[in-house]
């Protein structure tokens, strides 16, 4: 038997067979750098002026934030939505909810959610069954947004970044709830057309202690 060290193909084609389709090796040291940039801007104090993209394109933009969260409320109702929902977003994307403001850096603190494609189909796969515990029964939910801004990308002209105030409501067991915060987005154009490449979810209250957030927020 030979004790030879896999050669360079071999751990290629390993590389290749990695067994979590699709393969979560894009959330690496400069992603989660990338992360933090975005993220400072995302929370910039200054408000962005109305004009700073062309009216079709933030037109755009609201369209497909519109949508993400009307899906995201259809979930209730019909699980397909969810599969359209994660349609919206690149292929190497993030779905992140720090645990306080301002949003510290997911390697070296606790978030209360940090998603990147795969553990995001997985998730859409578990709720889809119909049979999660955590949601079952399935929460109701009702969300409104307001204020959006958009800004183009500091470094490339096929992306945009937004934010808006939004408040969520949540039935369940005859019980309801108010969530409010602001989202943020990166938004790049690809062959597919616009598509969502992070989502960071800020929390009013995103330092206290959570209920059953075991829905998408």
């Amino acid at each position: 038997m030979s004790n030879a060290t896999p050669s360079a193909f071999q751990s290629a084609q390993s590389l290749r067979e990695y067994r979590h389709q699709p393969p979560s090796l894009y959330v690496v040291a400069s992603f989660y750098d990338w992360l933090m940039e975005v993220s400072a801007d995302l929370a910039e104090v200054t408000m962005r002026l109305p004009g700073a993209v062309e009216a079709a394109r933030e037109d755009e933009i609201a369209r497909l934030l519109t949508l993400e969260g009307r899906l995201l409320d259809q979930g209730a109702h019909t699980q397909q939505a969810y599969t359209h929902w994660l349609a919206l977003y690149t292929e190497e994307c993030a779905y992140w909810v720090p645990a306080g403001t301002p949003a510290a850096d997911p390697r070296q603190t606790i978030t209360l959610e940090f998603h990147d494609r795969r553990r995001l189909l997985d998730r859409v796969a578990r709720l889809g069954t119909g049979l999660a515990f955590s949601q079952f029964p399935t929460s109701r939910t009702a969300r409104q947004w307001s204020g959006l801004e958009v800004w183009p990308g500091p470094d490339r002209t096929d992306e945009w970044r937004a934010r808006y105030s939004f408040t969520l409501v949540e039935a369940r067991e005859g019980h309801s709830r108010v969530l409010a915060g602001w989202n943020g987005f990166v938004l790049r154009q690809t062959l597919d057309g616009l598509r969502i490449v992070l989502k960071q979810v800020n929390l009013l209250d995103g330092e206290r202690p959570q209920g059953n957030n075991s829905f998408f927020l």
